[in-house]
């Protein structure tokens, strides 16, 4: 299946006295299955889900355990149970070479079965004789080798965070480079060179003058070149060697620059054995270095993709599941070793995320009564951070304490949620409901007098965890009269309401009516709530004014009575 069959969706538009054929039918299945891949396709991505793990039974012979994927495509690939299979029984293993590495991949296919007799019979669309069809399709998986190392080109997403080249590749050796495609001002990172080749692969030396515009080294190197050298023990199929590079500061008045990461022509330089290779592609990255955080250009970079782009996949549409190292034996070959997922092709899903970010600290849990989350059983609970001095608190020291400075407001805020979902109406004459009620809020302030406003919120919740900013939320209360800023670009989608309130003083609690004005579609209005209270001393002085008077000077008149009895 191509992506051409994705869009535009079709499906069965059904009415009385309609003649169904096999073409009706089988739209009604491709519109079902097309939209499933679709969602696979563009919100999971392609790779294993779970199992596939590839293991050597013996010298010839692999076993794939049972496990789920997704291709390239969105097709769902199961194995059902698990399959030991010989090398050469594998489609694409030659037998001209063994000393190499070869990769075991999967793919999605389909096969027909149940073979029974067609009711059209002989004649049909041209066909003479006996005519029968496949009465079942079968999902199905094909396994097959390929002897070609896998294009860093064909690694999905990867190319949006780090660009990937080839310095050279054959069946025996491969020199990749790799650097990444955003970076800050000032960033030091990791150039990274890799080394792949087969174990019966000659002593390998690759080096090269690097030639690097707005880069400078944050290590020095050894003759000013990039050298690798394989170790004399060797024993291995992969080296990786870094190179830690610091991106220049930007020009003044600079926002963004384009910068590249290359090497002197000529300088370029791989020994393989006794053998010079001369050949080598011209390598050369660039890298956008801007203020702007890497993370929020790689997300924009994501989400500006086009729909052909996002759908786009490879011919084969397959998922690499192991590498397998060879080596050859006289006149055959023998498994040594094998690497599962080479390309860390997987499929995650959102709890698994969610459970890493958490565990990694990227995104904040409460802390239960006995210790925060993620402790060690056992563990004695960490103590909390030493709080910054406050500075008035020092200025004391050396001023000593006013008494005479009035005292900080006391405040608190919180938000409540209202359902504005009206009751069935009891009689049809009956007006609906349009004014709804909040339970009795505290504010957790105590007893007394308190100003109590609210407003309708539509607050985004905080998160440390990065998000696109088409996820966020307008992160606005609206107060007041919403009609002033009807038709402009800070109008709100939000229902109009009018907002009142009840205040139990003693009680330190209130209550929220809210009504609203006008059809909507929302089931439930939140709320932001603030309330403040004066502080005691004020509260003191304000009592001594006004109503407090007439009672002060009755108090007076009941101890001077009391005076003259005495």
């Amino acid at each position: 299946m191509n992506k051409s069959r994705y869009i535009p969706f079709e499906r069965n538009r059904y009415f009385y006295g309609k003649l169904l054929t096999v073409r009706d039918f089988m739209t009604e299945q491709t519109y079902y299955s097309d939209k499933r891949r679709l969602i696979n396709r563009l919100l999971h991505g392609s790779g294993v889900v779970a199992g596939l793990q590839v293991v050597a039974v013996d010298d010839k012979s692999v076993s794939i355990e049972t496990g789920a994927a997704l291709d390239t495509l969105g097709r769902e690939i199961v194995v059902p149970s698990p399959v030991t299979i010989k090398l050469s029984q594998l489609d694409g293993f030659t037998n001209n070479e063994y000393a190499k590495n070869v990769y075991l991949c999967i793919a999605y296919d389909e096969k027909g079965k149940e073979p029974v007799h067609t009711v059209a019979g002989a004649g049909t669309a041209g066909r003479e004789g006996d005519v029968s069809e496949h009465n079942r399709i079968l999902e199905s998986y094909r396994l097959f080798i390929s002897e070609q190392s896998p294009s860093p080109g064909l690694q999905e997403y990867d190319h949006l965070i780090e660009d990937t080249s080839v310095w050279y590749g054959d069946s025996q050796v491969r020199i990749l480079q790799t650097a990444p495609r955003y970076l800050e001002p000032g960033q030091v990172f990791d150039l990274r060179l890799t080394v792949e080749k087969t174990l019966q692969t000659a002593h390998v030396e690759f080096e090269y003058v690097p030639d690097w515009t707005g880069f400078e080294l944050a290590d020095p190197l050894a003759d000013g070149k990039i050298r690798f050298v394989e170790p004399t023990d060797g024993g291995q199929t992969v080296y990786k060697q870094t190179v830690r590079v610091r991106a220049a500061e930007l020009e003044p008045g600079e926002v963004r620059s384009i910068r590249s990461i290359g090497a002197k022509a000529g300088t370029a330089r791989l020994v393989v054995g006794d053998k010079l290779i001369n050949e080598l592609s011209r390598v050369q990255h660039s890298v956008e270095v801007s203020e702007e955080p890497a993370e929020r250009r790689i997300l924009r970079s994501f989400y500006s993709r086009s729909l052909d782009r996002a759908l786009e996949s490879t011919s084969d549409s397959a998922v690499c599941l192991a590498k397998i190292n060879l080596l050859q034996m006289g006149a055959t070959y023998v498994i040594d070793s094998i690497e599962p997922m080479p390309l860390q092709d997987y499929v995650i899903n959102a709890t698994m995320l969610y459970k890493i970010l958490s565990s990694q600290g990227s995104i904040t849990r409460g802390e239960s009564a006995a210790g925060s989350v993620g402790s060690e059983p056992g563990a004695a609970p960490s103590a909390p951070p030493e709080s910054f001095p406050d500075l008035k608190d020092e200025f004391r020291l050396f001023e000593g304490e006013n008494e005479d400075q009035p005292k900080e407001e006391q405040a608190a805020s919180g938000i409540v949620e209202i359902s504005i979902l009206p009751p069935p109406k009891k009689k049809w004459y009956h007006r609906r409901v349009r004014t709804f009620y909040s339970d009795e809020i505290p504010h957790g302030l105590g007893g007394g007098a308190a100003f109590i406003s609210a407003g309708v919120s539509d607050e985004k919740e905080e998160s440390e965890v990065i998000v696109p900013e088409m996820w966020s939320r307008s992160d606005a209360v609206y107060v007041g009269n919403q009609s002033i800023f009807k038709k402009s670009e800070y109008a709100s989608e939000l229902p109009q309401v009018e907002i009142g309130y009840i205040f139990y003083p003693k009680k330190g609690t209130f209550r929220i009516g809210v009504k609203v004005k006008g059809k909507t579609e929302r089931t439930r209005l939140r709320l932001r709530w603030w309330a403040v209270k004066a502080a005691a001393d004020a509260a003191a002085d304000s009592a001594g004014d006004g109503a407090g008077a007439p009672l002060g000077e009755h108090n007076r008149g009941q101890h001077e009575a009391a005076a003259g009895r005495s």
